[in-house]
């Protein structure tokens, strides 16, 4: 390569945590051909100086950009700065967000150089091999739409790769974001067409071969990496190559967590018996399930009815050794705030650990944005191009699920309250979606919706909602106490009322000095003086039985809540009577 030519490739992810995965196979595709290129990884909450001034300072002779919808918008204000102060640099996007209405594109934004459109890998190494001859031949390259003597040429679609194993693995030994998700997949493409999805405009499936997959893994795993989320569309649309690939994972034993999108319909009596032989925190699936309203599932192409699939999701779940993460998305044909709330009442009952409340967004080349007028779908015009109304939903509804999405996330998703929600809601309230609503109406009267609100504060508030709405139990008030006790630790909410630990400090200190009882109970703290101990250990006394809200029994308990010294991972309790206190205490 000539070493006055640079290639950059700028990844705008939409938060710090994520990595992207397509800068990466072009980088590792064009190595191959002893092609250098450099990335350059952002985040959209970075400041937009601070992006310029490190592309700038890259020296770079070709820019290519990964576009998608969380990034455009950026993208754009990008590009006019970026041509003025490096005029000669030649500016490349590529993506699905760019991949349509290219010509009109350009028009628009003169500093635009080059548009690769569909699957990248093959169509930039063309580009840049052209590029780097200084032939500017550029009519031949298929994927390409480019600028040249002031008109906009496009060219003819490339073909889909289809032997997936000629694109090299996308990360080297050096190139594992830290503290990152690592994105991985599989395959390709997605045999299902829901009108909502890219993938259903290029039907078919391509896999990379099975060797190739583990080898893959074997990489991911050594490395020790802490999270793979795979992208294919659908893991298990082939089930005996998915069941192959996680046997293949449970084989190696690692630590690594891997992320699967699967599809409920297709899990069957095989492909649970694997699962239930994983240890827990190995496998996390998410599965959309979308709406429950079948006229919306016909309306968008998904033929499964929720009558198909819930019984598969419930075993997921009740297994408990996987997280599961359950979808809806709202703003679908034929679905009205009543069958919304169906739907969210429906998958909520099934107790995932996770229920996103998506919004539908009209992505450009989607089946049901080019649909929306027959439906009756108002959307935005800037991306991510987000529902605004329906003809079966208004914007005040619209805006009533934002809220309550919120305080899903909040209240569910994060897993803080666990004891205490699934009280109130089994108790109290038989319908999820109606305690939501009435807790978003509470916030709304305190004026909290739209400031930062501490974790902390959230169990106040939820205290007080109760004691307005229900009225403070003993049973409410320990649960409440063991969530933030096990989630939160540290200085609890003054409303919480708590007994006096103060007295039982000599014993919990008396427990933790008997060999006899850490070999039992907390073998792990083996070896450690009592100081150490202390810094992983936080106690505190409960009435009842807050393992069983249900039971009537009215004894004291004691809790210990023990970190792991050596990953310090999710901790686990320990529970006493108060009986035991004397023997415990003489062991």
């Amino acid at each position: 390569m000539n070493k006055t030519q640079k290639f950059s490739l700028i990844a705008l992810n939409s938060k710090y945590i994520h990595s992207n995965l397509a800068v990466r196979y072009i980088k590792a595709y064009l190595k191959k051909y002893n092609i250098d290129v450099n990335i350059l990884e952002f985040s959209i909450n970075d400041s937009f100086d601070n992006i310029i001034k490190h592309i700038y300072l890259s020296k770079s002779s070709v820019l290519g950009f990964s576009c998608y919808i969380w990034n455009r918008e950026m993208i754009m204000k990008l590009g006019p700065s970026l041509k003025k102060i490096m005029p000669d640099t030649k500016i490349v996007l590529g993506g699905p967000e760019i991949s349509y209405d290219m010509k009109s594109t350009m028009e628009e934004n003169p500093w635009i150089d080059f548009i690769i459109y569909g699957e990248g890998e093959e169509t930039f190494y063309e580009f840049a091999n052209s590029y780097l001859s200084g032939d500017k031949n550029y009519e031949n390259i298929n994927g390409l739409a480019y600028r040249q003597d002031n008109r906009i040429y496009i060219n003819k679609p490339r073909k889909p790769i289809y032997d997936l194993d000629t694109i090299p693995f996308p990360y080297d030994d050096c190139d594992y974001p830290e503290n990152k998700i690592i994105y991985y997949e599989t395959s390709r493409g997605c045999p299902f067409q829901c009108q909502y999805c890219l993938s259903s405009v290029d039907p078919g499936v391509r896999y990379f071969s099975l060797d190739r997959v583990f080898q893959d893994i074997d990489v991911l795993i050594s490395n020790n990496i802490k999270q793979v989320k795979l992208v294919d569309r659908t893991f298990n649309c082939n089930k005996e190559r998915s069941i192959k690939i996680m046997e293949y994972i449970l084989s190696k034993k690692g630590s690594t967590n891997f992320h699967f999108e699967i599809s409920a319909k297709l899990i069957d009596p095989e492909f649970l018996a694997l699962i239930k032989k994983a240890p827990k925190g190995l496998f996390q699936f998410e599965i959309g399930v979308q709406s429950t309203n079948n006229d919306t599932l016909k309306a968008i192409t998904r033929n499964e009815s929720f009558d198909d699939i819930k019984d598969n999701i419930a075993e997921l779940i009740n297994m408990g050794n996987c997280h599961i993460h359950l979808d809806l998305i709202a703003g679908l044909p034929f679905e009205d705030i009543k069958s919304f709330i169906k739907s969210f009442n429906d998958v909520f009952s099934l107790k995932p650990h996770m229920l996103q409340l998506g919004f539908l967004k009209l992505l450009r080349g989607s089946k049901l944005r080019l649909d929306a007028e027959k439906y009756g779908i108002v959307y935005n015009q800037h991306p991510p191009y987000e529902v605004l109304s329906t003809k079966h939903l208004s914007y005040d509804d619209i805006l009533l699920l934002k809220a309550v999405e919120e305080l899903v996330e909040i209240y569910n998703n994060s897993g803080r309250f666990s004891k205490s929600l699934n009280y109130l809601i089994k108790n109290h309230y038989g319908d999820p979606f109606k305690f939501f609503q009435d807790l978003y109406t509470f916030y709304a009267e305190l004026n909290v919706l739209d400031r930062p609100i501490k974790v902390t504060e959230h169990y106040e508030l939820l205290y007080k909602f109760v004691e307005k709405n229900i009225g403070i139990s003993t049973t409410f008030n320990e649960l409440l106490k063991y969530d933030f006790f096990v989630s939160i630790g540290g200085n609890m909410p003054q409303c919480i009322k708590r007994f006096n630990n103060s007295k039982i400090k000599n014993w919990v200190t008396q427990f933790l000095k008997n060999e006899e009882a850490i070999t039992k109970y907390m073998p792990e703290f083996k070896n450690m003086d009592i100081r150490q101990k202390l810094k992983f250990i936080r106690f505190e006394i409960f009435e009842g039985d807050i393992f069983d809200a249900s039971s009537s029994k009215s004894q004291k308990k004691i809790v210990l809540y023990i970190k792991n010294p050596m990953d310090n991972k999710d901790g686990r309790t320990l529970p006493f009577d108060i009986v035991e206190f004397k023997s415990l205490a003489s062991m």
